[in-house]
């Protein structure tokens, strides 16, 4: 039977543990674990713990690799998932980090999502469609996507952002023709994911100040 022959800090911060056996092996576990597990020098370890550090060690490696992305920014349940198991963790692996970070308040996709659309928003440049469609390219649920953009989008707050928007395009483009002016609107309201029923009426009442003289057809 094999024995623990020592353990000792790993990394920075205190929150992991290396343990070596008397087979060389050497094993880095959250130190919760170490402490759950009661790990001690001189004590045996079996086939059946061996297997359970070994999968307690992956578990470790996989937590602080998803812990070294959240310090770069929050990310989404899908977003770590898909990160992980690109470097290799397995399923079961993955889901069980996942699920103690989820519990430790580390992963959470309802702040995830309001976070998002507020950082989004600050910049002045996207829609609900546009936010709406991100959030689902980065696997928030459908209902947590609604969540958050209520919570950001008062009745006429889509309208007044599209317009400041719009305004801002037209200051910077005096000096082009009225019709390619409201064209270019046109296309960057679409692109920021404004309605089309907000991009057409504010398209309708930005023509009457910019071009009165092509307000009698369809603004191109």
């Amino acid at each position: 039977m094999r024995q623990v022959v020592r353990i000792r800090p790993a990394g920075r911060g205190g929150a992991r543990r290396a343990v070596w056996l008397d087979d060389g092996r050497r094993l880095v576990l959250d130190a919760d674990d170490v402490s759950r597990l009661g790990l001690e020098p001189g004590q045996g370890v079996d086939d059946l713990l061996l297997g359970r550090l070994d999968r307690l060690a992956q578990e470790a490696e996989a937590r602080a690799a998803a812990l070294r992305l959240l310090n770069v920014r929050l990310r989404s349940r899908a977003e770590l998932e898909h990160r992980l198991r690109r470097r290799g963790f397995d399923p079961t692996t993955v889901a069980r980090v996942l699920d103690r970070l989820a519990a430790a308040g580390w992963v959470d996709d309802r702040r995830f999502a309001r976070a998002w659309v507020e950082g989004r928003l600050a910049l002045g440049r996207a829609g609900p469609r546009r936010l709406r469609a991100e959030l689902r390219a980065r696997g928030v649920p459908p209902e947590l996507v609604d969540e958050a953009l209520r919570a950001a989008w008062q009745p006429e707050e889509e309208r007044s952002r599209a317009e400041a928007l719009a305004r801002r395009h037209l200051a910077r483009t005096r000096a082009l023709p009225p019709e390619v002016r409201l064209r270019r609107v046109a296309g960057l309201l679409a692109r920021s994911g404004f309605s089309p029923e907000v991009v057409a009426d504010l398209l309708r009442r930005l023509a009457r100040e910019v071009a009165p003289t092509v307000t009698g057809r369809e603004v191109p």
